[in-house]
């Protein structure tokens, strides 16, 4: 990965959520990229799996990267009172 397409992927990670889509061109005028060096730097993030682009110049974040990047879920899961209430026929 190139110098410009981590710039623009700390500045993305800083600026948008993982869930929003941004324009690669204004997110690199933020950190000084030109509109060509910025969408070169999408096109080598998404080439390595972190951004999808659009056909509307338009950049989200892959699935996978989403996954990869999410808080992990820290509430242990518990079963459900129902499932519990239909198993023993009484509470």
């Amino acid at each position: 990965m190139t110098d410009e397409a981590s710039r623009l992927m700390t500045e993305a990670l800083r600026t948008v959520k993982l869930n929003g889509s941004f324009s690669p061109a204004e997110v690199g005028a933020k950190i000084g990229l030109s509109k060509i060096q910025a969408e070169a730097a999408a096109r080598d993030l998404s080439n390595a799996g972190v951004l999808v682009l659009g056909f509307d110049c338009a950049a989200f974040f892959s699935p996978d990267f989403r996954k990869a990047k999410a808080p992990a879920d820290r509430k242990p899961k518990r079963p459900a009172k129902k499932a519990l209430a239909t198993a023993g026929g009484k509470r």
